[in-house]
């Protein structure tokens, strides 16, 4: 178990200390605190609780991670749960549930393992900064925004991937069962990817309206606002990824169609050639006597000039470009 505390102080004096040193009553307009617990643990968030000596937490609710991203709240704070994505294994995309509990000047954050998108917050802010400035509010409305810029990221990867299949598609000759395997994960991730991101709708809606006294009332309303939008931009290129993934389906069928063209020319070029043998043959087969039949070099002498027949029907066929 592994839970990680950071004071924030508007003076720029930032710093990590111990769980056990956190004192709510200490916790002033000028300061900001945050607890992340990376591990969903019932002990590690009990004991959160209880030094934030916080009343009817739903612990149950946050144990469940099979629940819907949701907002409650509750007397003196407020919590929520989103899903956080990356891809792992180069092509699987894995869900990470995340809850927050906000309350005047603190935030908890409950997770499992790590989150990138923290992890580069830490790294970016590594220093004295003005972050205990900001209420938990505002705070948040940052944590929310990169959370939405992690399904963008993890949408560049599968762009990345169509891409690659369509190069792969118009520069070899796919088999359609390898064909096949690539789109169904790249549309079962699209699929994944959109079913995990909408439901956030709730979250964020209800955050931004202006019954919701916390933040309305608070100076990051604004920001709150602007997530909305920020929200929607995110649901409309993952819809539009549906569509860029099916794409390449077709680009596939138009050059298997393509490849049956030139089959098709391929084989209406060799009829071409079997037919005029055919016809010479057919001819010196006649039931009728000519000298010719007579020439001892007769028989080399057709077959030569089926071959030169053949030969120039494929010149000519090369320089039309029909094979």
């Amino acid at each position: 178990m592994e839970t990680t505390v950071y004071l924030y102080d508007a003076k720029g004096t930032d710093k990590q200390i111990d769980l056990k040193d956190v004192e709510p009553t200490k916790i002033r307009e000028n300061h900001l605190l945050w607890i992340d617990v990376q591990e969903r643990n019932e002990k590690a968030i009990q004991q959160v609780i209880d030094v934030l000596e916080l009343q009817n937490v739903p612990l149950k609710s946050i144990l469940d991670v099979s629940e819907r991203p949701k907002i409650e709240i509750f007397d003196g704070f407020y919590r929520f749960f989103i899903v956080l994505v990356k891809i792992v294994e180069e092509k699987k995309i894995e869900k990470t549930p995340i809850d927050f509990i906000i309350g005047k000047n603190f935030i908890v954050s409950i997770h499992k393992g790590e989150v990138d998108y923290f992890r580069e917050f830490h790294e970016r802010e590594n220093g004295e900064t003005q972050i205990g400035e900001l209420d938990a509010e505002s705070f948040v409305s940052t944590l929310l925004d990169l959370h939405i810029v992690s399904y963008f990221r993890v949408l560049e990867e599968i762009e990345k991937k169509v891409d690659q299949l369509d190069e792969k598609v118009l520069k070899t000759d796919l088999e359609d069962r390898e064909f096949l395997s690539e789109m169904v994960v790249l549309r079962r991730n699209i699929s994944d990817l959109r079913r995990w991101f909408l439901p956030h709708r709730d979250v964020f809606y209800a955050l931004a309206r202006p019954d919701f006294m916390q933040i309305s009332q608070s100076d990051s309303a604004e920001n709150f606002r602007m997530l909305i939008q920020h929200f929607e931009n995110a649901v409309e290129s993952i819809e539009s990824s549906r569509d860029t993934v099916l794409s390449v389906f077709d680009l596939y069928a138009t050059k298997s169609a393509q490849k049956m063209n030139v089959f098709i020319q391929r084989l209406t070029f060799l009829t071409l050639i079997v037919g005029s043998m055919s016809v010479i043959a057919g001819i010196l087969g006649m039931n009728y006597k000519v000298d010719f039949f007579d020439h001892p070099s007769g028989f080399w002498i057709t077959i030569g000039s089926m071959i030169l027949i053949a030969a120039s029907l494929a010149i000519v066929a090369k320089r039309k470009r029909w094979i």
